[in-house]
């Protein structure tokens, strides 16, 4: 959410946030279970008896990291301000303004309407929303759409990731999870360390741990349960 990490309408979001995001991998952890128990000792799951809920949902956010060199900044800023900090350590979350949802690489809805009272009130902020599709590109059980809104998913990744590989090519692989998550993890590592260097590529991930129940807790490796750089 936009404003101080540390604020309190910021964590009155964040704690709702995490409320529903364990709610969903508490869904998706149960009924993982119940295939297990349907299939007996001798059967496995797709993925193999190590099946994470993280094989079927995941949370990213964006940042990066850019080398002192050609920076445009004219004087120091002043000590003891996160400005200073910012400055020293040159990592910086980037905002996403978008509001787009692409289904099953057949549709793709963009728009501008947030999810608050302003937008969602019917009378006051005035938004609007482009939903894009193609006939003849719809997603079926054995194929995978290759028209236009599949072309733009992969650009976007190929944005954020930094790659065009095509294991990408079918998001809903669980060879496409995983790669996805080990982009975002190399990230999180470059995001994180003493070095500074420039990103070319900024999908990190939300900074969660998901046990196999569901259970969700902040990322073992963050520095006092804190996103670095912040209070919270």
């Amino acid at each position: 959410p936009e404003g101080p990490p540390a604020g309190a309408a910021v964590q009155v979001i964040l704690y709702w946030q995490r409320r529903t995001i364990e709610g969903m991998y508490k869904k998706i952890a149960n009924a993982l279970a119940r295939k297990r128990a349907s299939l007996g000792p001798n059967r496995r799951l797709v993925g193999g008896g190590d099946a994470h809920p993280c094989d079927y949902l995941n949370f990213y956010c964006l940042a990066t990291r850019e080398a002192p060199y050609g920076s445009t900044a004219t004087m120091p800023p002043k000590k003891g301000t996160e400005e200073e900090l910012l400055h020293r350590t040159r990592r910086h979350q980037i905002y996403v303004h978008s509001k787009m949802m692409i289904v099953d690489d057949s549709v793709a809805l963009i728009g501008s309407a947030n999810v608050n009272q302003r937008s969602l009130d019917g009378a006051r902020d005035s938004e609007i929303l482009l939903g894009s599709y193609q006939p003849a590109h719809m997603s079926a059980r054995e194929s995978i759409p290759r028209g236009d809104v599949h072309g733009f998913r992969m650009h976007c990744w190929a944005t954020t990731t930094g790659v065009m590989e095509d294991v990408l090519r079918d998001p809903k692989s669980l060879e496409c999870v995983r790669r996805m998550n080990e982009i975002a993890e190399e990230n999180w590592r470059t995001y994180t360390s003493e070095e500074t260097v420039d990103m070319d590529s900024y999908l990190m991930p939300f900074p969660i741990d998901v046990a196999v129940d569901g259970s969700i807790s902040a990322r073992s490796d963050l520095k006092d349960g804190c996103f670095p750089d912040t209070k919270a």
